[in-house]
C-alpha cells in the first residue's frame, strides 16, 4: 500500500518559464493594441451604440479571460495533499515509483510537473502545468475566450495592418504578412511596422489554435475521454453526451462558459470513476 502524498515544495512546483513566456506575449499583444488605437490609426469607425457594445464584449473577454487563467492556475490537479493510502484498490490502479504511490486509474505521471495528476489529460507547455480533473473546466473556457480575445484584437489591429500592406508592393506586402522577420531583417519595414505585423500573426495563428483545441476537447468532452484514452481508443468512460458533461463541469455546464466563478461542483472526486458498465 502507497504511502499519502507528500511532495516538497522544490519538487513538486512546476517550472514557470512558459508562464512568464506567455505573459510577454500577452503583453506585447496588448501594449501594440493600445500604440495602434491611441497613437496609430485609432479603432474601426462605428457608432455610439455599436462601439459600446464592443466595449462590453472586450470587458466580458477579458474578464473570463483573466479569471479562468486565474482558476486553472490555482486548481492543482495532481494528487498532492490526496489521501490515497487506505483506499481500496481496484482494477485500474497503479503504483508510481517516481511518487512513490499507488494512484487511481486515469491518473498520470508527469515528467515536467514531477507528479501524478488525477485524470490527467495533457501537459499545457503555454501555461506550465497539466490539465487533470480539478481544472479541466478552466482550461476549456480559457479555450473558447482566449480564442475570442485574440479575434477581437484581431478586427481591432485589421485596419492599421491593412493600411500599411496597401503601402507596399503585392510581393513585399505578402512577405511582410507572412514572414515580417525577413522584411525587418532586410531594412524594408521599421521595428513599429514589423511589431504589427508580428503580432497580427501570432494573434491569427493563436485564436486558429485555440479554436482547434476547442474543437478537439468538446469532441473529447462529449465522449468521456482524456487525450489519452483517445489516443488508445478508450471509451471506458462513455456515459453518453449529457452525463459526460456533467462529470466534467459540474450540474450547470451550460453557463459555466458565461462566468469562471459560477459554481457548478464536480460530481466525482478524480479518484474513483462510474464506467459504461456500471
Amino acid at each position: 500500500m502507497g504511502q499519502p502524498w507528500a511532495a516538497g515544495n522544490a519538487e513538486g512546483t512546476p517550472a514557470r518559464l512558459p508562464l512568464v513566456l506567455t505573459a510577454l506575449w500577452a503583453a506585447a499583444v496588448g501594449l501594440e493594441l493600445a500604440y495602434v488605437l491611441v497613437l496609430g490609426p485609432g479603432p474601426p469607425p462605428l457608432g455610439p451604440l455599436a462601439r459600446a457594445l464592443q466595449l462590453a464584449l472586450a470587458a466580458f473577454q477579458l474578464f473570463n479571460l483573466l479569471g479562468n487563467v486565474g482558476l486553472f492556475l490555482r486548481s492543482d490537479p495532481s494528487i498532492r495533499g490526496v489521501m490515497l493510502a487506505g483506499r481500496g484498490l481496484g482494477q485500474g490502479w497503479a503504483y508510481c515509483y517516481q511518487c512513490q504511490s499507488q494512484v487511481p486509474p486515469r491518473s498520470g505521471h508527469c515528467s515536467a510537473c514531477r507528479v501524478c495528476i488525477l485524470r490527467r489529460d495533457h501537459h499545457c507547455r503555454l501555461l506550465g502545468c497539466c490539465v487533470g480533473f480539478q481544472n479541466y473546466r478552466p482550461f476549456l473556457c480559457l479555450l473558447l475566450h482566449a480564442a475570442g480575445v485574440l479575434l477581437h484584437v484581431s478586427v481591432l489591429l485589421g485596419p492599421a495592418l491593412s493600411a500599411l500592406l496597401q503601402a507596399h508592393a503585392p510581393l513585399h506586402a505578402a512577405t511582410l504578412l507572412f514572414l515580417p522577420w525577413l522584411m525587418l531583417l532586410t531594412g524594408r519595414v521599421s521595428l513599429a511596422q514589423f511589431a504589427l505585423a508580428f503580432v497580427m500573426d501570432t494573434c491569427v495563428a493563436g485564436a486558429l489554435l485555440c479554436g482547434a483545441g476547442l474543437l478537439f476537447h468538446g469532441m473529447l468532452l462529449l465522449r468521456g475521454q482524456t487525450t489519452w484514452e483517445w489516443a488508445r481508443g478508450q471509451q471506458a468512460y462513455d456515459l453518453g453526451p449529457c452525463r459526460n458533461l456533467q462529470a466534467a463541469l459540474g450540474p450547470r455546464w451550460a453557463l459555466v462558459w458565461l462566468w469562471p466563478f459560477l459554481a457548478s461542483p464536480l460530481p466525482g472526486d478524480g479518484i474513483s470513476f462510474q464506467t459504461a458498465a456500471d
